[in-house]
């Protein structure tokens, strides 16, 4: 019987803390952490208590309360991009494949978990690039525009990615439930 390698567990279960790390960082980022919201209520609050405060400076507060989670975006950011170096090892060393050469030998329904995997990879590191793109902005010299057009770019592509992991999820509870194959045990304990 076939096992996961430890460095293939490994490099999975990087991979899913970073990136479930870095959308919970979005999802409060357009929630709960909001700087446009966060600004609002505070003005109002602090207008309550007799005191006033501008819309600019409710923001600067606002954003420098969510300062800490934008901290942790970068640190799971770093995770992913260790994860992303683990994957191109294992796939230069020849221990894993480029998971578009799998589509090619996969049939029925593996065909479909092969593209699910496959567009998933390619949007974490479409993810990933621009990311970087964006953290290095200012030292690679790129306008506000150029910045801003990949900033959009970067937030467009968090859309498929959440398509390809609830996707990915979708599968994994079918392996797990349906098809009773153990999947998740599999993944930790090394057993294929």
């Amino acid at each position: 019987m076939e096992k996961f390698t430890p460095i293939y567990r490994i490099w999975h279960w990087l991979m899913a803390f970073s990136v479930l790390g870095l959308l919970a960082t979005v999802l409060l980022r357009k929630t709960f952490l909001s700087w446009r919201s966060n600004s609002e209520i505070i003005q109002v609050q602090l207008a309550q208590l007799g005191s006033d405060i501008t819309a600019h400076s409710a923001q600067v507060v606002a954003k420098a309360i969510r300062a800490p989670m934008w901290e942790w975006h970068y640190i799971f950011a770093v995770v992913l991009g260790l994860s992303i170096a683990l994957r191109l090892y294992m796939v230069l060393s020849r221990q894993v494949e480029l998971p578009i050469l799998s589509i090619k030998k996969a049939e029925g329904v593996h065909k479909l978990k092969a593209i699910t995997h496959t567009l998933l990879c390619l949007s974490v590191a479409i993810m990933a690039v621009g990311g970087t793109l964006l953290y290095f902005s200012d030292f690679l010299g790129f306008s506000k525009s150029a910045a801003d057009t990949i900033k959009d770019f970067h937030e467009f592509m968090m859309k498929p990615l959440i398509l390809f992991v609830v996707m990915h999820l979708a599968g994994v509870l079918r392996h797990e439930f349906v098809t009773k194959e153990g999947i998740v045990s599999k993944m930790i304990h090394g057993e294929r």
